[in-house]
C-alpha cells in the first residue's frame, strides 16, 4: 500500500485517483488546498498575547478570551481538538520559563495571582507555590468564602477579643 502524496505525511492513501489519505482528501473537498490553515501554525505565544489586554507594568491585564468557570482564562495548547491551559499559567510559562515541580504535593505546583483578579495574565502578578500556599494566602486576604468568621465576628459569640 502506497503513502499519501503530500510531503511529509506517511499515512496511507484513501483516495486513489487522488493520492491522498484521508486527513488531505477532507481538507482539499473543504478549503480547496491540502495545506493546514494559517491559523494552526501561529505559534503559541503569539496566539496567547492576541488575548490580554496589556496595559500598564503595575496594572492587572485581564485575558479577554475565552474563560473557564469561577473566570480563568484558557487556551488551547495541543493544535486543534487538543488540551487547553489555564491563561495565567501560560503567562507564567511564557515569562519564567517550566513551572518547577513539586514532588511534595500530590497536585503539584499551582501559580497564585497575588492581586486576586483571576483573569490577571501580567507576570508580575503570578508567583508558583503550593496548594497549602495559596490556601494560606486566601484565608490572610480574608478571601475564605466558605469559612465561619472567628471570635468576635460569630453571629453567636457573646464575648470580645478583650473580654
Amino acid at each position: 500500500m502506497s503513502s499519501c502524496r503530500v510531503v511529509g505525511c506517511s499515512r496511507p492513501i484513501w483516495v486513489e485517483l487522488a493520492g491522498l489519505c484521508s486527513r488531505h482528501y477532507n481538507r482539499l473537498r473543504r478549503t480547496g488546498t491540502v495545506e493546514d490553515g494559517p491559523r494552526a501554525r501561529l505559534p503559541l505565544e503569539e496566539r496567547f498575547w492576541k488575548y490580554v489586554d496589556v496595559c500598564g507594568p503595575d496594572e492587572c491585564w485581564p485575558w479577554v478570551g475565552k474563560t473557564r468557570v469561577k473566570g480563568y482564562g484558557s487556551i488551547g495548547v495541543g493544535g486543534r481538538k487538543g488540551r487547553s491551559m489555564l491563561a495565567h499559567r501560560v503567562s507564567y510559562i511564557l515569562a519564567n520559563g517550566a513551572i518547577p515541580d513539586n514532588p511534595n504535593e500530590w497536585h503539584g505546583t499551582v501559580i497564585m495571582h497575588t492581586c486576586d483578579n483571576p483573569s490577571c495574565c501580567n507576570p508580575a502578578h503570578l508567583k508558583a507555590g503550593t496548594q497549602s500556599d495559596n490556601v494560606r494566602d486566601m484565608i490572610a486576604k480574608g478571601r475564605c468564602a466558605g469559612a465561619f468568621p472567628r471570635g468576635s465576628k460569630h453571629p453567636n459569640s457573646k464575648l470580645t477579643e478583650d473580654d
